[in-house]
Order: structure tokens, then C-alpha cells, then sequence
């Protein structure tokens, strides 16, 4: 295997690793906000992405991808991070929303229903992962 190849799926085997924790962390918010103040997925996503998010961008940033290649400066590069991520936060949380009523109407079992806003989670989760690799490694190594 070629060198480049090689760094390439190191990085995105520690991306992997660094976005776990933060899923743990947004998963764990998500959790308190739907199941313990009810909040409606959509904004119990937004709130928890954003922690989880912000966490795996500093971690990769400064142990993961190479931060002094590109043309931005850090901050700079921070701030075209939460754009992109609001963006995909609200679009993933509105597909949220969308399932957890398909969930909703179509499935009629009881423990189904109950869980249905985790089972949300767990299904956007790994869209918003490979969004979030590709992502952070452009922004850190590209511009």
C-alpha cells in the first residue's frame, strides 16, 4: 500500500476513534434532552451535534490532520467548521424529525415507539461521520 493511502486510513481510523468519543458526548446529551425533558429531535440534535461536533473538530485538529497546511489560519478555519456543521446539523435533525414520524405512524410496538427519537440518532449518525471526516481533513489540510 502507498504511503498516501496509508496516512489516509491512519487518519481516518483515529477520526473514528475521536468522532466515538464525541458521538458518546452527543449521544448522552441527546438522550437527556429526549428522554428526560422531552425535547423534539430537532432541537435535542442540534444541541447535542454541536457538542459532539465542536469536540471532534479541536481533538482532530491539533492530533489528527496536518493543521499548518492550507491557506486559512485556525480561527478561520474554525468558523467555515460550525458553518458547515449548522448547516448539516439542521438537515440531518429535520431527516430526524422525518423518521421518527415514519417510526411513529407505521410501527405500533410500544418499547419501538418509546425509543423511537434514539433510534433516529442512530441511524444519522454515521451520514454525519463520513460527512464530518471528509469535512474537517479538507478544511484543516486544503484551505
Amino acid at each position: 500500500m502507498d504511503e498516501k493511502k496509508d496516512s489516509f486510513w491512519k487518519k481516518f481510523i483515529k477520526f473514528f476513534f475521536t468522532s466515538g468519543i464525541g458521538f458518546i458526548m452527543d449521544f448522552v446529551t441527546y438522550t437527556i434532552l429526549t428522554q428526560l425533558m422531552n425535547f423534539e429531535v430537532l432541537y435535542a440534535n442540534c444541541i447535542s451535534s454541536i457538542i459532539g461536533a465542536v469536540f471532534v473538530f479541536f481533538v482532530s485538529t491539533h492530533k489528527i490532520f496536518e493543521k499548518g497546511k492550507g491557506i486559512l489560519p485556525m480561527p478561520a478555519k474554525y468558523a467555515v467548521y460550525i458553518v458547515y456543521q449548522l448547516l448539516l446539523i439542521f438537515l440531518v435533525s429535520k431527516l430526524g424529525e422525518f423518521i421518527n414520524e415514519l417510526i411513529i405512524t407505521y410501527i405500533n410496538v410500544d418499547l419501538i415507539l418509546q425509543y423511537s427519537k434514539l433510534v433516529c440518532k442512530v441511524l444519522i449518525t454515521p451520514v454525519i461521520m463520513v460527512c464530518n471526516f471528509l469535512v474537517v481533513r479538507f478544511i484543516a489540510e486544503k484551505i
